[in-house]
């Protein structure tokens, strides 16, 4: 196998950085010179898909982002295609390879060198003859029988076992998988709060009545937690024995965090009670309340990695500012607890009598 189609992944990383340098429609700026002789068909422009058609011809850029690239029928392009979000039609002969990145390839005439697909559906035709290597990964093959591959045919569609992807690349899929991520983050999320609610209902009324009057302090105490927690993760990673503890801080900072958030959507439930239901919750009824908020606002694209970035940070700070919901408040390490009260001084009074009894006084 050419060491192209072995470098195939990297190339698409390459290309995929290299892509601002590639503007779209870059190929139909590019005219032929007119002194060139050339069996080319004129180019032409119109409407296929979203994209424009470009009819390439051997003196054509061979590099297209969300375009059409067509070699028609009778026309031989003498350098490699590459597309990037497009689609690539070959119905006449290309001398090079054809690379596909994020798109689709139908390929029914002759291509001299290799045919890489990454992450693209693959249609090979009876008419089709690669004198090269055939390569599909990540993306389907359809290949016919009767089409004519002089070097290796590799296969390699993990996307079957990816739901939404087994037709190929999709935005539509990617927007749902997405949105089934944050789904199960929403399923897993809702479980801790429960049971952190079953658990230390005292602490989350705790800390949602101190939250309206400290929320302004917990937010700078919630980014000053996370960028401790960020050094102290990093610093422990560094050595080997230290990896344990990094991945204890981050549970532990987790465990926290919940405890506020958990706190905060009591209290939103509650005032969702109070000032639409007109009446108190309990602390299940008024937790699921604030939830069933925050969820809504969690799945807006966007706004909601927002939503829930700014909720994280108020509820790491509002329960570290609470100790975690607990009667007593910070105080330093290492100072005694506190003298006793002092009686007031200036008291002419002198200090208690002492009975004592005298012998025979009952007689």
């Amino acid at each position: 196998m050419k060491p192209l189609v072995l470098a195939a992944p990297i190339a698409a990383v390459l290309f995929l950085t290299a892509a601002p340098a590639f503007p779209a429609g870059a190929a139909e700026r590019l005219a032929p010179p007119k002194a060139a002789a050339s069996p080319a068909v004129p180019q032409e422009s119109g409407g296929e898909g979203p994209g424009r058609r470009l009819h390439i011809s051997r003196d054509n850029s061979s590099v297209t982002i969300s375009d059409v690239a067509h070699v028609p029928k009778g026309v031989v392009h003498h350098d490699d295609i590459v597309a990037i979000f497009g689609k690539v039609q070959v119905e006449g002969e290309v001398t090079g390879d054809v690379v596909v990145i994020f798109g689709s390839a139908d390929i029914s005439g002759k291509v001299g060198g290799d045919v890489v697909g990454i992450m693209s559906a693959m249609h090979i035709t009876d008419e089709a003859d690669i004198n090269g290597d055939m390569v599909s990964v990540g993306g389907p093959l359809s290949k016919a029988s009767g089409a004519r591959i002089g070097g290796e045919t590799v296969n390699l569609n993990v996307l079957d076992f990816v739901p939404f992807f087994r037709h190929g690349f999709s935005w539509w899929a990617v927007l749902w998988i997405c949105l089934l991520i944050k789904l199960a983050k929403l399923a897993g999320l809702f479980l801790v709060v429960l049971l952190i609610t079953a658990i230390v209902p005292r602490r989350l009324s705790l800390i949602a009545d101190a939250f309206p009057k400290r929320w302004g302090m917990a937010i700078l105490a919630g980014l000053l937690g996370y960028c401790a927690t960020v050094v102290l993760c990093v610093v422990l990673a560094c050595t080997l024995i230290g990896i344990p503890l990094a991945i204890a801080l981050g549970l532990a900072t987790k465990l926290i965090k919940w405890i506020g958030l958990a706190s905060i959507l009591f209290l939103l439930g509650q005032q969702i009670g109070r000032n639409v239901l007109k009446r108190d919750l309990s602390h299940f009824a008024s937790v699921l309340g604030g939830f069933a908020v925050y969820a809504v606002i969690y799945l807006i694209p966007i706004l909601g990695a927002f939503f829930a970035g700014a909720m994280s940070v108020l509820a790491l700070g509002i329960s570290i500012l609470t100790r975690f919901g607990s009667d007593e408040p910070w105080r330093r390490s290492g100072l005694p607890a506190g003298p006793p009260p002092i009686p007031p001084s200036g008291s002419s009074a002198g200090p208690p009598p002492v009975y004592t009894p005298v012998p025979g006084a009952g007689s």
